[in-house]
């Protein structure tokens, strides 16, 4: 895309977002539209459920800039995964449908295993004690002032 800043486009390869989060572990990778709010939706409410790291790429075309990509060129080309019974497991048709672009986007859940355990399951003192968060670090008023002064 040409704007006032990058005349010439932008000259940085794009990355792949949806690639990347498969290949470095990610245990749920989707992809919304902010056009068809009630799918976009049903994928963040999964992802929310799923256990285990998830990650939803969302496009959203800004109608104010971009004048190219804006949400025609979405709705014409925007292909749920689900109408094509994408098998979820397998991580190499996943890379494979998310590399593709132009005439055809696909939205939807490319990957989603469950069998992981996460990390919560493989540290049992998450189990025991609670989050982090949520526990007392055992320090009095007087304590805890002093270390947030000292940090300030």
């Amino acid at each position: 895309m040409k704007t006032k800043s990058t005349p010439f486009g932008s000259v940085e390869m794009p990355i792949n977002p949806i690639t990347s989060s498969i290949m470095n572990g990610a245990t749920f990778v989707a992809r919304g539209y902010s056009g068809d709010v009630r799918h976009l939706n049903e994928l963040i409410k999964e992802a929310i459920q799923h256990k285990g790291f998830s990650h939803i790429d969302v496009f959203s075309p800004c109608v104010t800039f971009n004048h190219d990509n804006g949400h025609p060129f979405f709705k014409d080309r925007v292909t749920k995964l689900e109408d094509e019974n994408h098998d979820t497991s397998d991580w190499k048709a996943a890379c494979e449908k998310a590399m593709v672009w132009g005439d055809q986007i696909y939205t939807g859940v490319f990957f989603k295993v469950e069998a992981r355990e996460s990390l919560g399951d493989r540290e049992p003192v998450l189990e025991r004690e609670g989050p982090l968060a949520k526990r007392s670090l055992g320090l009095s008023n007087e304590q805890a002032d002093k270390l947030i002064k000292a940090t300030m």
